[in-house]
């Protein structure tokens, strides 16, 4: 423990000074700063002994985010000038430094150090901070899906954003996640450029929408914090969301006929989907995401080509798995609001689809679990047409 202790006592020796400056500056009461040396001291004994665990270099580094706001709040308050955020800072990302260099191999805190790196806008250090992670565990699909994120949010980087999930794709061939997550990201980009030459009045007879993610609130895709401890982002399944590449530049010209060009004809996600099947988890399922994936983007033109390859794909490989035919079913839906004219047409063509999926499967009731999740969210609707709803609760009680 003498070790530990002369650690500890070098680590608050080099604080001195600043709260020498907090006393002098009237910021705090000789009886705060008091409080605030023991419980430094406290954090530093704690994080110095053997045996200490990385939430307790998390808890040292929230304390001094929480000190380091109250602090700027109360200079404002008082209208004391000259006194500088990048000495707290610099504090901070000590803390931080010293509890990845010990426990490099917690992804928590890597994040948490990576997030207060976001928040504090310290663009360098984060993409340091980012290499480090990265090249330490590069088999972690949170990783690549966070520095994708923040090149499209922070940065409008489409071509970094792509370069991230494109090397994360190579390192994560077990993570069905982040590749759908990649083809999500091309279409959400592709939404963009079609819905770009729709502005430009060059595109008028398909309407083209991005569609918002029904997975996540808003809190989900925020980041959220107590007292006591550090924001950890929420990484969910479909966690790219259509509103991060607004700011991003189209690298296409909106003049030329998507018809023409393979780019805007899907081309992308449809080589993703293909390298997917090459992996360990490519199954029925991981094929049924893509195409659930794939489908939220049902007004796009390419959709209905992009939508016909995976349901192909799925029939060649496990042509009677309850996924399969679910897809089937579902595919005269894509891009079909259930209270537009066309509906009740494109409704048929499923409700034909599922009869005869039904006769053909090799689990009847998975596909009717399957089909009841795809119905009951329809008639939910308020407004929903009368003779839709009477087709649809009777297709349900006969699915049961």
């Amino acid at each position: 423990m003498s070790g530990a202790s002369d650690k500890a006592r070098f680590y608050m020796e080099k604080a001195a000074p600043h709260f020498r400056e907090l006393e002098e500056k009237k910021i705090f009461t000789k009886d705060e700063i008091s409080t605030m040396v023991k419980k430094k001291s406290t954090f530093e004994h704690k994080v110095l002994a053997r045996g200490s665990s990385p939430i307790d270099f998390a808890k040292y580094a929230a304390w001094e985010i929480n000190l380091e706001q109250l602090r700027q709040k109360r200079c404002k308050r008082l209208r004391i000038k000259g006194s500088s955020a990048a000495p707290g800072q610099a504090r901070i990302f000590n803390i931080f430094e010293r509890g990845t260099r010990k426990h490099p191999g917690d992804l928590a805190l890597w994040m948490s150090y990576l997030e207060y790196a976001r928040q504090a806008k310290a663009t360098n250090k984060f993409k340091t901070i980012m290499t480090a992670a990265i090249r330490l565990q590069p088999t972690k699909p949170v990783l690549w899906l966070y520095a994708a994120r923040y090149s499209l949010e922070v940065e409008a980087d489409m071509a970094g954003a792509r370069s991230y999930m494109m090397r994360g794709t190579r390192f994560c061939t077990r993570s069905k996640e982040l590749w759908i997550e990649y083809a999500k990201m091309e279409m959400i980009y592709l939404a963009k450029i079609a819905m770009r030459r729709r502005i430009l009045g060059l595109e008028v007879d398909k309407m083209v929408e991005a569609p918002e993610s029904t997975e996540e609130s808003a809190e989900d895709q925020g980041f959220s914090a107590s007292a006591d401890m550090i924001a950890i982002p929420d990484f969910k399944t479909h966690a790219l969301q259509p509103s991060m590449v607004d700011a991003v530049e189209v690298d296409s010209d909106p003049q030329m006929d998507p018809m023409k060009t393979p780019a805007l004809t899907g081309a992308i996600p449809l080589a993703i989907f293909d390298a997917s099947r090459k992996q360990d988890f490519f199954c029925p399922a991981a094929a049924e995401n893509f195409f659930d994936m794939f489908l939220q983007f049902g007004h796009m033109a390419c959709s209905a080509r992009i939508l016909q390859h995976v349901l192909d794909s799925m029939i060649e490989l496990y042509p009677a798995d309850p996924a399969t035919c679910n897809c089937y079913v579902r595919q005269p839906l894509a891009g079909s609001d259930p209270m537009s004219p066309s509906f009740p047409m494109a409704l048929n063509t499923s409700l034909i689809r599922l009869k005869e999926a039904l006769e053909g499967t090799k689990d009847k009731t998975e596909l009717s679990k399957k089909s009841k999740a795809w119905i009951e969210p329809i008639l939910a609707l308020e407004g929903l047409d009368p003779g839709i709803r009477t087709v649809l609760e009777h297709t349900s009680r006969r699915l049961e």
